[in-house]
């Protein structure tokens, strides 16, 4: 079977999209091209596809997804198997592995040449080899092939990281989910954890159909979808029917993060930072914009109905303290009004939606003049010298093509355009359908402070258009500036903005030279953000923080996500860069790739299987490592993954074969439309169990203690001290020890009658004289999955003899939110009294703020019960001794 094992050459075809300011140029709401449907099936041979599973760590806005297929040859023979797996564009492959009959071969990141040489070296010594490489020019999409043996089974396991960019108030995690064939084990998991915060939490699925496709993708009634979440984490699973799966093809997570500090959140782990910087409820600046439509004869027919459905919108979005006009062009420039930006009224948007109606396209392309004409009616408005806000005044351009007629050369365009510019406005690039050239726009856009985006011509373009506007539509800064003072920073990544855009976020990040600690406050790292605003020149300052160790797992790697940005930054200045600086570049971007393992334009993945199981790197050899056994989830590993099978026998029509292995190129293009559906999460959630309702109501499914939560480094429970400070009138602040040494396992059982016989690992038994603040363990860190605290709180004199009574507050209360408070949640029992059956008892759950107030004569009772998956920073509690309320 060794010997019919032939892995051949396999390519991943990167579009690699870098940022520009607060932005990543790609389709709108879809960071890649999409692909026809190619639906195959075990049926006469063909390879099946057993296990299909996606899981996504987000932290802190960094996903690092997990892509696994487990493919099974059914045939009689052996036969090549292929996989088809599609990626973010914005999002580097950080490892790839295979799995054949129990041998696991791990692919290395090396520099582009030395990962060819050595892929050649193998091939020609007569070993299976592989190539992940990154091309620019194409979708990101991987394919890979390898032989396998009559009934045998070979895992694909793809890893790959992506900083999630915000863009209309939302961060959109996509996750490509088209197996291409029908799986019955298929899963997607989200897991995401925000310190600061979550605000909101979505999920819809997209479907893509052919004109073979007759029936559309309901998404509304869309099966096995479950959203659950504390204030700071979030849990996202999905299990598509089988009817589902034939149309899916790409599923959304979409959230957003709490933001108190205007200066945004500055994060610190292990010496290095990231800096989200959105703030929000800023005055809007107003906008002097000049709309420039190609009207050139490509654009008929759709492209044109679609750009004018878009204005349309467009106009009525506009706010009545703007300013605009139109030009179109084609061979020639024509002005909606001659000279002069128009205000916003009713009256001058209805002329402008009548010129609109009357576009029609012919003739050429003669971009050059129009975008001349358009800074010359830009530069008709006086700008306000005190404020300076040029960077609300902006040039957007639409075109499908290349200048055909007067300048045509795309650089003289650039030199001339740039002096005109000289700075003062912000001109954004809109290219239409495949013909354009995208990296002439990109220049262009980036070279005066602006951006690019590509829209594709489809039947929601008009969508495109109107969500790109939406996106520069409210700027709320200008020559945004932020420096950084304290603990010294070096490494940092951009740090001048031209704008900031309302649901928009600026990002930086840097290194720390010396980790800070607790020391005099003018050592702490803060940020102080400069800019101008429609109210003057405004600094907004925020103070740096530890991410809590109870916020990430032991993989979360801070300096990850530094090397990110900075190697996509480091790219795209490349773009512009002299041929010194190229190198420069190079040279660095090379470290961090080879450094994090990230496959980039400069580096390639190389996997070789030689005959004594060894990995060759250059001249020598190392033992393949096997990975590491992921802890377990529910059954499920910790990562999982998804992809496109399909087999066959010998050569594919198409493919050019070369000694060891093939090169196949497969033509992909979109057909037919997208569906949605959208589910909401409410929060917060207080329920009273008097004894005439019924406890079955609240079961509490826990697996065994010690289950393996995603955000968090191995626990061993009950390690898990719990904080209890006093007033003066007690004594200092202490650490009430558990009341059993031996984590518990916690059967699916509703509240108990008798919580003071069930077993824990947290709690204590405690005397209260005047007052005492208990809290969860770890609060305000992430409270442990699977545990079981039970407090009993009594007074020293009971209220017969002393008339008072124990007062139950909580200044502070995050759990999972769950209807009917089926998890994680608090149980409180009032005077409870084992002899009762059926005791009185609170229920408390979510993370909104609880007003409630528990009174007791004598004793409380408190149960905490958590689950193994979402946490919560937990709670407070307050117990007050006080005179009966007369």
């Amino acid at each position: 079977m060794e010997q019919s094992m032939a892995i051949v050459k396999f390519f991943v075809f990167a579009m690699l999209v870098v940022a520009s300011d607060a932005f990543i140029a790609g389709r709108f709401d879809n960071d890649v091209a999409p692909l026809v449907r190619n639906r195959r099936s075990s049926e006469n041979g063909f390879a099946t596809i057993t296990q299909f599973h996606v899981k996504s760590l987000v932290t802190t806005r960094y996903a690092r997804v997990r892509v696994t297929s487990v493919v099974r040859n059914d045939a009689e023979v052996a036969k090549a198997v292929s996989v088809e797996m599609r990626l973010p564009k914005a999002a580097f492959i950080s490892n790839f592995s295979m799995d054949i009959e129990g041998q696991v071969y791990v692919g290395i990141v090396k520099e582009k040449a030395a990962a060819k040489a050595q892929y050649k070296a193998a091939v020609a010594r007569g070993q299976s080899a592989g190539l992940v490489t990154a091309n620019t020019r194409e979708s990101q999409t991987f394919d890979v092939s390898v032989n396998v043996a009559a009934g045998g089974n070979v895992t694909f396991q793809l890893d790959y990281e992506e900083l999630l960019k915000r863009r209309l108030s939302v961060y959109n995690h996509v996750i490509y989910a088209d197996p291409g064939q029908i799986v019955d084990d298929c899963n997607i998991e989200v897991h995401i954890s925000e310190p600061s915060g979550i605000t909101l939490v979505e999920a819809d699925a997209k479907s893509e159909k052919t004109k073979k496709q007759k029936n559309s993708f309901d998404l509304e009634s869309i099966s096995d979808v479950r959203i659950r979440r504390s204030s700071t984490q979030a849990y996202i699973s999905y299990r598509p029917s089988r009817k589902e799966q034939k149309l899916l093809s790409r599923f959304n997570v979409k959230y957003d993060v709490t933001r108190e500090q205007l200066g945004g959140d500055l994060l610190i782990r292990n010496g290095y930072f990231v800096h989200f910087f959105a703030p929000d409820h800023l005055p809007v600046i107003p906008k002097k914009v000049v709309f420039v439509i190609d009207r050139s004869g490509s654009m008929a027919g759709q492209k044109m109905r679609q750009t004018k459905e878009a204005l349309r919108i467009i106009l009525d979005d506009l706010k009545p303290q703007d300013q605009f006009n139109i030009i179109t062009f084609s061979d020639n420039v024509k002005s909606w009004q001659s000279g002069e930006l128009m205000t916003v009224n009713d009256f001058n948007i209805g002329r402008a939606k009548d010129f609109v109606n009357q576009i029609h396209a012919y003739g050429g392309t003669n971009f050059n003049s129009a975008a001349q004409d358009g800074v010359a009616l830009l530069e008709t408005v006086s700008m306000n010298p005190t404020n300076s806000l040029d960077g609300a005044s902006m040039l957007i351009l639409l075109t499908d093509g290349q200048p055909t007629s007067g300048v045509t050369s795309t650089s003289e365009i650039r030199r001339s355009l740039l002096e005109r510019v000289a700075g003062r406005y912000s001109v954004f690039c809109l290219g239409f359908g495949p013909n354009v050239d995208h990296k002439f726009l990109d220049k262009l856009a980036t070279e005066n402070q602006g951006l690019s985006r590509r829209i594709y011509g489809d039947a929601d373009a008009a969508l495109q258009l109107k969500g790109f506007y939406d996106e520069v539509a409210s700027p709320m800064l200008a020559h945004v500036i932020i420096n950084y003072t304290g603990t010294p920073v070096v490494d940092v990544s951009k740090t001048s903005f031209d704008n900031f855009f309302e649901g928009s976020e600026i990002l930086v990040v840097g290194r720390i030279i010396e980790p800070p600690s607790p020391r005099p406050r003018s050592e702490v790292l803060d940020a102080l953000v400069g800019g101008d605003s429609v109210d003057g020149k405004v600094t907004l300052v925020t103070q740096g923080e530890q991410i809590p160790e109870t916020f990430v797992d032991e993989e979360f790697s801070m300096e990850k996500i530094w090397a990110y940005l900075t190697v996509k930054q480091l790219l795209r200045e490349k773009t512009f860069a002299d041929r010194e600086r190229k190198n420069e570049i190079d040279a660095r971007v090379l470290r961090l790739s080879t450094t994090h393992n990230f496959v980039t334009d400069l580096t390639s993945m190389v996997v070789t299987k030689p005959s004594d199981d060894t990995v060759v790197v250059d001249d020598t050899t190392i033992p393949i490592p096997t990975p590491a056994v992921m802890p377990r989830i529910g059954g499920m590993s910790r990562y999982t993954s998804f992809g496109r099978s399909y087999g066959g026998y010998g050569s594919r029509g198409g493919s050019h074969r070369t000694s060891g292995g093939s090169y196949r190129f497969r033509h992909r293009s979109r057909g037919g439309s997208r569906f949605a559906g959208r589910l909401h999460v409410t929060s917060g959630r207080v329920i009273p169990m008097g004894a005439s309702q019924s406890i079955q109501n609240h079961p509490l499914p826990m697996p065994g203690a010690g289950v393996y939560s995603p955000f968090l480094p191995s626990l061993q429970l009950p390690a898990f001290p719990l904080s209890t400070t006093t007033t003066a009138t007690e004594a200092p602040t202490t650490t009430l020890p558990p009341t059993t040494t031996q984590a518990t396992t916690l059967e699916p059982v509703p509240p108990p009658a008798n919580p003071l016989g069930i077993a824990s690992n947290c709690g204590s038994d405690t005397e209260i004289t005047m007052s005492l603040n208990v809290t969860s363990p770890q609060h305000p860190g992430l409270y442990p999955t699977n545990t079981q605290c039970v407090w009993r709180f009594f007074k020293s004199t009971p209220a017969a003899v002393n008339p008072t009574q124990i007062k139950l507050t909580f200044p502070s209360f995050d759990l999972e939110d769950e209807a009917n408070c089926s998890r994680d949640r608090v149980l409180v029992y009032p005077d409870f009294d084992a002899a009762q059956t059926n005791p009185e008892i609170l229920t408390f759950c979510g993370f909104q703020s609880i007003p409630t107030v528990v009174n007791a004569r004598d004793e409380l009772v408190v149960v905490f019960q958590s689950d193994d998956v979402v946490q919560g920073r937990g709670f407070l509690i307050n117990l007050q001794v006080e005179d009966f309320a007369i």
